[in-house]
């Protein structure tokens, strides 16, 4: 690609997801000490670290990636310079009052937060619709699933809002109105929003086109039609019909998903990257394992640990994977294309992305050691009335932690490792 489209500074939405990282790292360390009895326990620590990988890093990598990719796809003008800054600079804003005032019970600063990050998140959606309305291309699943995931997370912040200092009276009561909340931002706005991006970049990821476009659009219109009854069912009170039909849609259109990258990997070229992205496809139906037992009463642990537990292999074993992939793909490749020019032809774009330049920091051994540690820190979750409990959780976390790290120094190698000039945004 010409000298042209490169820039000359890095994305601060791709920093702040990187500095999120170190901070949550923290917090999963100290949250391991607590689980060993080692330091004194903080009651806001594992929600905080859960939406420090999720609302923090994760979010920060969708609104810089999805505008771009979606400009790819409908050849559309790249997003103007000052689109990462307002974004940056607004978002980790409402992030950091909404942490601080559902940490600390300050009702106005959590207020704030939650309608910045609301109205971050309208403009996303109609910057979408925008270039969608305005391009003469076909319509794409991948840019579908970036729509309906954008309106979703609407509905999931909404939701935030009602669960704390103003909380709603619905028929499925505080939990269900909870449940909701994390099916809205996890399987809506962060599921659906990486489906499509790795619908795309995968096959590029193995060097194969994707074993079937067919059952990408059949995965695309179950998951979509699948997500609405999983994030109304729950505060309806309608758990055993609603939101169990919705979860019957969402996992068929996740199995097809996962089939067809396990065929797309299949007939590639493998990598230790690839790899991880595959198998951590696994954890985002994490919460689906645990759902029957919840959904009809079945007695097997605390439902309060079931969802903790879960909740931690959704957003450790998958999220994670997905937010560490694209910052090393970032640090290792740096697609460079001028703003508010067309973007040059999406496959010259991807071509950036494949498994000649896949970064060789991530062993086939690292992930499985990673994800055996994730189960184990699982387990210590669901059964937390066993003595034997803390040490798992502790175990697992410590394993995960020092993956963790290494991947977090491992980005900023592979960063110094691209020559002068080679930068994107």
């Amino acid at each position: 690609m010409s000298s042209s489209h490169r820039f000359t500074s890095l994305n601060p939405l791709y920093i702040a997801a990187y500095l999120y990282l170190w901070i949550g790292l923290a917090l999963v360390v100290y949250h391991g000490l607590e689980w060993l009895d080692l330091v004194p326990r903080v009651g806001w620590i594992a929600w905080s670290h859960i939406h420090i990988v999720t609302i923090g890093a994760f979010a920060q990598l969708l609104f810089g990636f999805v505008p771009i990719f979606t400009a790819q796809k409908l050849d559309r003008p790249m997003p103007p310079s000052w689109y990462p800054w307002l974004i940056v600079i607004g978002l980790n804003t409402g992030v950091f009052l909404a942490w601080y005032g559902r940490s600390f019970g300050m009702t106005l600063a959590f207020d704030i937060g939650v309608y910045l990050i609301w109205l971050l998140a309208l403009g996303l959606l109609v910057y979408l619709l925008k270039m969608v309305m305005q391009s003469d291309h076909a319509w794409d699943p991948s840019i579908g699933l970036y729509l309906v995931s954008s309106f979703v997370f609407l509905w999931g912040i909404t939701y935030a809002y009602g669960l704390f200092a103003h909380v709603w009276t619905v028929p499925g009561g505080w939990t269900g109105l909870r449940e909701a909340h994390i099916h809205a931002n996890g399987w809506g706005f962060f599921g659906l929003a990486a489906i499509g991006t790795l619908h795309d970049l995968f096959p590029r990821m193995v060097d194969v086109d994707l074993h079937s476009e067919r059952l990408k659009k059949y995965s695309v219109w179950f998951l979509v039609i699948g997500i609405f009854p999983l994030i109304t069912g729950p505060w309806l009170g309608l758990r055993q019909t609603v939101t169990a039909g919705g979860l019957v849609l969402f996992v068929v259109g996740f199995v097809l998903y996962a089939y067809n990258l396990i065929q797309t990997y299949r007939a590639g070229t493998s990598s230790g990257l690839a790899l991880w992205i595959l198998v951590a496809q696994f954890w985002i139906l994490g919460p689906a394992l645990g759902s029957p037992f919840v959904f009809f009463g079945v007695e097997w642990v605390a439902p309060r640990y079931i969802e903790m537990g879960v909740l931690h292999f959704f957003f450790i074993g998958w999220a994670l994977a997905i937010v560490f992939t694209g910052l090393l793909l970032y640090a290792n490749n740096f697609i460079g294309v001028k703003r508010g020019e067309p973007a040059p032809d999406v496959t010259a774009i991807s071509d950036a992305v494949s498994a000649p330049n896949m970064p060789g920091v991530v062993s086939a051994w690292m992930v499985w050691v990673w994800n055996i540690a994730m189960l184990v820190l699982g387990i210590g979750f669901f059964y937390q009335e066993q003595s034997w409990a803390g040490s798992s959780f502790g175990a697992g976390a410590i394993v995960l932690s020092i993956f963790w790290a290494y991947y977090l120094v491992q980005t900023v190698r592979l960063r110094r490792a691209v020559p002068a000039g080679a930068t994107a945004g």
